[in-house]
């Protein structure tokens, strides 16, 4: 009887398992962004994808929850970094996610631009410290999202708005408390926790320019020490859909802020930044 027991037992957790990998699915995405203004930019990245249904329910509120795993490459000419963030979806409307990475940084001569730089005591510039440590990131964050074609039919009635919060650590391993360093252009910092916010108020549409919207990024660094004030980017967006796999992001992006080389925040009036444009390639 016991016996009968356990075989029941292991086909349930076969057929279980069977169910679970048939509705599993993947994919992978090949990006390249690139952007102008105070500086040239490029990078390419390449993603890869696992979605597992995990406590899906009825209804269009719980139908479709999951969890995402994603794997990232991304490169530079002046820096690699490896991510891998998983993302639970335990409602339509919201998004918890977990994640983190590590990179490093080179030089690039051509352009005289440094992967990864770091002061020499506290409050120095910054000068190059190609290959001589690892950058370091991790976050948790949850977001809010809403698109209106959920609720009114029709292929002109889906406004997209989106929020998004993070909280982050990032550090580099060859700096001191309080040693600014820098990695992939990206400012002035001190290992320590940031938070990020990001909304999207964007409108789909049935056509080739299928999004148009606006997206506000903000920032507060060194929350716990020392935090600076809140400051962001504000860009302009518009996606254009070639074909079913293919796809450009185009942003104009406004900035109120800058950093110096000794991880000084200005604060100032609201300024173009750059163009960026970012392709993707479903795979």
């Amino acid at each position: 009887m016991k016996q009968n027991k356990r075989l029941l037992s292991l086909l349930v957790i076969l057929m279980t398992g069977g169910l679970l990998f048939a509705q599993t699915t993947t994919s992978g995405t090949l990006k390249l962004t690139g952007a102008y203004g105070s500086d040239l930019e490029a990078k390419l990245d390449a993603a890869y994808q696992v979605r597992i249904p995990v406590l899906a329910g009825e209804g269009p509120l719980f139908s479709g929850n999951n969890v995402k795993v994603k794997a990232n490459l991304g490169l530079s000419p002046i820096a690699g970094t490896v991510t891998l963030d998983a993302v639970l979806t335990p409602i339509a409307v919201a998004e918890i996610s977990l994640g983190g990475g590590v990179g490093t940084g080179w030089d690039f001569d051509l352009m005289d631009l440094n992967g990864l730089r770091l002061g020499a005591a506290v409050g120095a510039p910054l000068a190059s410290d190609s290959l001589n440590g690892l950058y370091y990131m991790g976050r948790a964050g949850a977001a809010f999202q809403f698109d209106t074609g959920a609720i009114f039919s029709g292929d002109w009635m889906s406004v997209v708005i989106r929020t998004y919060h993070e909280l982050n650590y990032k550090g580099y391993s060859n700096a001191s408390a309080d040693q600014a360093w820098e990695y992939e252009n990206g400012g002035a910092m001190v290992n320590g926790f940031n938070y990020k916010g990001e909304y999207i108020l964007g409108y789909q549409m049935p056509l080739m320019v299928n999004l148009v919207g606006l997206q506000l990024e903000t920032y507060t660094y060194n929350i716990l020490d020392d935090a600076t004030d809140m400051v962001g980017d504000l860009s302009v967006i518009a996606n254009t859909q070639f074909t079913e796999d293919l796809s450009l992001l185009t942003a104009v992006q406004f900035t109120n802020y800058s950093k110096d080389d000794n991880r000084v925040i200005k604060k100032g009036d609201a300024a173009f930044k750059r163009i960026v444009l970012i392709l993707t390639y479903a795979l």
